[in-house]
């Protein structure tokens, strides 16, 4: 395989999606979600967006920048996706990642600083609105995955919970077409 994972699948299609069935233990996981946003590379789209931002400004980054921005990237992806199912919107999950990432922002706060001998509050300011996007990009791109690809039964166990509630309308049966006459 000399072109990776983008020529030997199409990680949109139905047919490909047999990987991250198989990690299911329940339609609609969240671990199917990931499985789906990591062979987007939600992530990693994420985090490089962001160094190109602080790049363009402060120039290639240091190792220990990087390190500290890809953590912090995979922080905000990671607790974004987990909170898809809690029903809260997307600007309180987006909102709750970015404070419960709030480990990985010091040390990425810290690694810049050193670097460039700026406050933190300066990349802080610069990133907060980026991220904020992304944690909400990262959640909308959960809910629709989620589901499964085009023509999936997969469901989630939310949606499970709306049909079976009590006086819910059954769904709706389609009527096959009668045979035409002759």
């Amino acid at each position: 395989m000399t072109g990776g994972v983008e020529e030997a699948m199409d990680v949109e299609a139905p047919v490909d999606d047999a990987h991250c069935q198989s990690l299911l233990i329940r339609p609609g996981e969240l671990v199917y979600a990931q499985c789906r946003l990591a062979m987007r590379k939600t992530y990693l789209n994420d985090y490089n967006a962001r160094k190109t931002v602080i790049q363009r400004q402060y120039g290639p980054v240091n190792e220990a920048v990087d390190t500290a921005l890809r953590g912090d990237a995979f922080c905000n992806y990671d607790e974004s996706v987990k909170q898809v199912t809690s029903g809260l919107s997307d600007d309180v999950v987006a909102q709750n990642a970015y404070q419960t990432c709030a480990n990985t922002r010091q040390e990425l706060d810290a690694a810049f600083a050193a670097w460039t001998g700026q406050p933190a509050e300066v990349l802080a300011e610069l990133e907060r609105p980026m991220v904020l996007d992304q944690n909400r990009a990262a959640v909308a791109e959960a809910r629709v995955v989620i589901k499964g690809p085009p023509g999936s039964v997969l469901v989630t166990e939310s949606e499970v919970a709306v049909q079976n509630a009590p006086g819910a309308m059954p769904p709706a049966e389609i009527v096959p077409q009668a045979p035409i006459a002759q």
